[in-house]
C-alpha cells in the first residue's frame, strides 16, 4: 500500500504503466523527432530574419529563441523516458533505477516559450507601442496562469481525478480568456494589414484554435485508462501540438511578415519571393 501510494504521488502516469517494445520505441521515436524537428529551424529562423524590413526582424529571431527553449526541454523529456524505463523479461517496466518520468518539464517550458510565441503574434500584426506592450500583457496574464494550474492539476492524473478535473477546468477558464485576447489582437492584426494579406490574420485565428485545441485533449486522456497506449497516444499529441503550435506558427507568421516587407518596399522580401532569377532581378531594379 506505501509503495502504491508513493507511486501515485509521482504524478505522471507514465510511472505505473508497463510499455512493450513497440510502445517504448514509438515513443521513443516521437520525442527524438519533437526535439529534433525544433533544434534543425533554429538557424533556418536566424538567416530568414536577414529578408526582412529591421521592424519584422525580431519575428523570426523569436522563434528561433522558442526553438533553441523546447528543443532543450523536448531533449530532457527523450532523456528521461530513455532513462526511466529498463527491459526485463520482454517489456518496459518504469522506474528504472528509482528514476521516474515527468511531464512537467513540458510545462515549464509552456512558460518561457508561450508568452514569446503570443507577442510575436502583436509584433507581425504591426501594433504600435505601448498599445504593443498591453495587448501583448494581456494575453500573456491568461496564458500563464492558465499552464501553472494546468500543471497543478495534472499531478492527480494517477488517481486523484477531482484535483485532475477541477483544475483542468479553472485551466480552462484561463484558456477562454486567452482566446478572447488573441482574437482582440487578430482582429487589429485584420484591420492593420494591407489589402493583399487581410486573409492571413484570420487564418492565423483558425490555426491557433486548431493547434492550441490538442493540448486540452492530451491533457484528459490519461482518464481513458493507465496502459500504454494512452501514454504514447498523449505524448503523440503533445508532440503534434508543440510542433504545429511553435514551428509551423513561426514558419506562417515569418512569410506573413515577409510578405508584408516586400510590399512595404523592402528590396531583400521582394527579391525572397520572386521565383526566378529575371523576376529577382526586376524586383531590385523597380524596389520593390
Amino acid at each position: 500500500m506505501i509503495a502504491e501510494q508513493a507511486v501515485a504521488q509521482l504524478g505522471s502516469i507514465e510511472n505505473l504503466v508497463t510499455l512493450t517494445a513497440e510502445q517504448f520505441t514509438s515513443g521513443s521515436l516521437i520525442l527524438m523527432f519533437s526535439y529534433g524537428a525544433h533544434f534543425a529551424f533554429i538557424l533556418f529562423f536566424l538567416m530568414m530574419s536577414l529578408q526582412l524590413a529591421p521592424r519584422y526582424r525580431i519575428v523570426p529571431i523569436l522563434s528561433a529563441v522558442v526553438m533553441a527553449s523546447a528543443g532543450l526541454s523536448l531533449l530532457r523529456e527523450f532523456n528521461l523516458w530513455q532513462s526511466s524505463y529498463e527491459l526485463v523479461a520482454g517489456v518496459y517496466r518504469p522506474l528504472a533505477e528509482n528514476q521516474s518520468f515527468t511531464n512537467a518539464f513540458r510545462y515549464g517550458n509552456w512558460t518561457i516559450t508561450v508568452p514569446i510565441l503570443l507577442t510575436q503574434l502583436a509584433i507581425a500584426f504591426g501594433i504600435a507601442r505601448p498599445d504593443l506592450h498591453k495587448r501583448a500583457l494581456r494575453m500573456i496574464v491568461p496564458a500563464v496562469l492558465m499552464i501553472w494550474t494546468g500543471l497543478y492539476g495534472q499531478f492527480g492524473e494517477t488517481g486523484d481525478w477531482s484535483r485532475f478535473n477541477i483544475w483542468g477546468v479553472i485551466s480552462t477558464v484561463f484558456f477562454v480568456w486567452l482566446i478572447i485576447e488573441v482574437r482582440g489582437v487578430i482582429s487589429i492584426g485584420v484591420a492593420n494589414s494591407p489589402a493583399e494579406l487581410k486573409a492571413w490574420p484570420k487564418n492565423i485565428w483558425w490555426y491557433f484554435l486548431a493547434t492550441w485545441g490538442i493540448y486540452p485533449i492530451a491533457y484528459a486522456l490519461p482518464q481513458l485508462g493507465f496502459n500504454g497506449d494512452v501514454v504514447v497516444i498523449r505524448q503523440l499529441l503533445f508532440s503534434v501540438a508543440d510542433i504545429s503550435s511553435k514551428l509551423i506558427y513561426g514558419l506562417i507568421l515569418s512569410r506573413y511578415v515577409l510578405r508584408r516587407s516586400a510590399l512595404e518596399g523592402y528590396v531583400p522580401a521582394a527579391e525572397a519571393l520572386e521565383t526566378s532569377p529575371l523576376g529577382s532581378a526586376v524586383a531590385s531594379r523597380r524596389g520593390d
